[in-house]
């Protein structure tokens, strides 16, 4: 029997949210889902049982999406194309726990919140700075090698500048 990973995990949910989108966009011939929506194809909150939804809830910049076998919610990101492979921990959280049986080695939220850490401090997943903020992490590996330069030059900005700031606050009260 194989060990399921985290990454396994985000892999599935991303994998998940992708089966959401397409069967709207299948259904329905849109391209951007959150669109079909707000121009009245389909209604906010439904069920699509012929298609293996059995509830869906659009919200916001994202949707739920229950399934015969999980039950997910995902939102969009926008680079400016809408992606719909992000996470955060309280997504994946809920995913996992959705999921008992098949995840059953993660019913512990420390240990989620643990890897999921782990992840961010190796640099495997990153939340990038966009100009429509989000709260979404992505695979490193995923995204465009200028938004990660980008990105990087972000973070070594910012850390110059708590240097300084860090600088400025032993200069006034010691060390």
């Amino acid at each position: 029997m194989r060990t399921i990973s985290f990454i396994d995990i985000i892999k599935d949910y991303q994998l998940s949210a992708d089966k959401a989108v397409r069967i709207f966009q299948n259904k329905y011939q849109v391209d951007n889902i959150l669109e079909g929506w707000h121009s009245g194809k389909y209604e906010q909150t439904g069920r699509l049982p012929d298609v293996g939804l059995s509830f869906y809830a659009f919200h916001g910049f994202g949707l739920a999406a229950h399934f015969k076998d999980k039950i997910m919610d995902f939102d969009f990101a926008f680079f400016p194309e809408p992606r719909h492979d992000g996470f955060d921990l309280w997504r994946l959280t809920n995913f996992i726990q959705n999921q008992i049986d098949k995840y059953p080695e993660y019913q512990d939220n420390k240990k989620i919140e643990s890897e999921f850490n782990e992840l961010i401090k190796n640099g495997v997943i990153v939340k990038p700075q966009l100009e429509c903020s989000t709260t979404l992490y992505f695979f490193k590996d995923a995204l465009h090698t200028e938004l990660m330069e980008e990105i990087e030059s972000k973070s070594t900005n910012q850390e110059a500048s708590l240097k300084t700031k860090e600088t400025w606050w032993k200069k006034l009260f010691g060390s």
